[in-house]
């Protein structure tokens, strides 16, 4: 089955499409080729966040927040290695 469907396309089936997205089953919408939501089982979104939760232990992160994010350097992540053993 191909999980990947233009958004147009999705109106018509959604219906279809939301029974179908059951358990690890899920469709990704595309808008103009590019993927822009998914469809997915509500409970299995959960278990995914609360997966997310127990690695990070740390709330799901709003994707508004990923702007003020970076990645730190290897030379950054030795210096507060270094000094949480102090």
């Amino acid at each position: 089955m191909n999980n990947i469907v233009p958004i147009t396309k999705a109106r018509g089936q959604l219906g279809d499409l939301a029974t179908l997205a059951v358990a690890s089953n899920y469709f990704v919408l595309t808008r103009g080729g590019n993927p822009a939501v998914a469809l997915v089982d509500l409970e299995y979104l959960k278990k995914l966040e609360n997966t997310v939760k127990q690695i990070t232990q740390k709330t799901f992160i709003d994707p508004k927040l990923d702007k003020f994010s970076r990645d730190f350097s290897d030379k950054e992540i030795l210096e507060w290695q270094n000094e949480d053993q102090l």
